[in-house]
């Protein structure tokens, strides 16, 4: 890491949702909380979060280009926390880790990795997906922080999510990345009765959580300025790697891609772990225990 450790604010355990916000997130599956950073503690870290990107955005790994594919103006780096020390301070702050394990009503959780989602003005849609599907562990206690670093107006794609998607833990099919498989797959999900919710505008600070298994996507950013959002993917402490899928050689695409996917993170967020072991290796810390 080339930047030392600096007297930053502390983002200590300092924020609870209330019962009404953890109902919403046990019931839809997601839920936004305001404020979870203060202005000034945004301020303090997000020039250093900032000043590691662009060191490293150069450095495209296995894992980034299968997620970005063709995908354009996106800044996409995976565990920046394992890139810069300010970087790691704000990843593995207690307040986001107490948070999710408050919603997901555990008593520990770990990283699995963290993921700069900047989009350019212009880029391109998040398709509809689920992130537990591409997870190679046997758990269902996972859950995502989706937190910009500025103000997200709706012309910059924030997420939606399908209500309620996170329930049974299973597959609900994808969607291309483009806008017009997004809409049509948006329409075959209202029809099969659930409801969409997306935030729409978002100060810096304010927070989404949502469950590995709920169903949701991002528009492409139809501003003028770049979207800045930082995701964090934590699961319980506890957890184990999932056995490898059997695929057929004519498994739909989807599910192919899928596996390749878990096997990238194993790799990449598990190194030297096989399915069976405790979910436990350096890439891993603890990011909360009540113990």
């Amino acid at each position: 890491m080339k930047s030392q450790p600096v007297t930053l604010p502390d983002l200590g355990a300092t924020y609870s949702p209330n019962e009404t916000q953890i109902q919403q997130f046990r019931e839809r599956g997601h839920v936004f909380l305001p404020n979870v950073i203060q202005k000034e503690e945004i301020d303090a870290y997000r020039p250093h979060i900032l000043a590691a990107m662009e060191q490293h955005q150069m450095q495209n790994h296995a894992i980034e280009k299968l997620v970005q594919g063709k995908r354009e103006n996106w800044i996409y780096i995976n565990n920046i926390w394992t890139l810069d020390a300010i970087a790691k301070q704000f990843v593995l702050a207690a307040r986001f880790g107490k948070i999710a394990a408050d919603l997901l009503g555990v008593d520990a959780l770990r990283l699995f990795r963290d993921q700069t989602y900047f989009k350019s003005p212009g880029g391109t849609s998040t398709p509809w997906h689920q992130d537990g599907y591409f997870m190679p562990l046997d758990t269902d206690k996972i859950i995502t922080v989706w937190l910009p670093l500025v103000d997200v107006t709706p012309e910059m794609g924030p997420m939606s999510f399908v209500d309620g998607s996170h329930r049974e833990a299973k597959y609900m099919g994808t969607s291309m990345a483009d806008e017009t498989s997004i809409k049509n797959f948006t329409e075959s999900i209202r029809k099969r009765g659930y409801h969409l919710t997306n935030y729409g505008n978002f100060a810096a600070g304010d927070v989404t959580f949502h469950s590995g298994w709920t169903l949701h996507s991002a528009l492409t950013n139809h501003s003028n300025r770049m979207r800045e959002v930082l995701v964090m993917v934590y699961y319980a402490d506890g957890a184990r790697i999932a056995p490898a899928r059997s695929l057929a050689s004519d498994a739909p695409f989807q599910e192919q891609f899928a596996e390749r996917m878990r096997q990238q993170t194993r790799e990449s967020c598990f190194p030297g772990l096989q399915p069976g072991d405790l979910a436990v290796t350096p890439m891993n810390p603890l990011v909360y225990s009540r113990y």
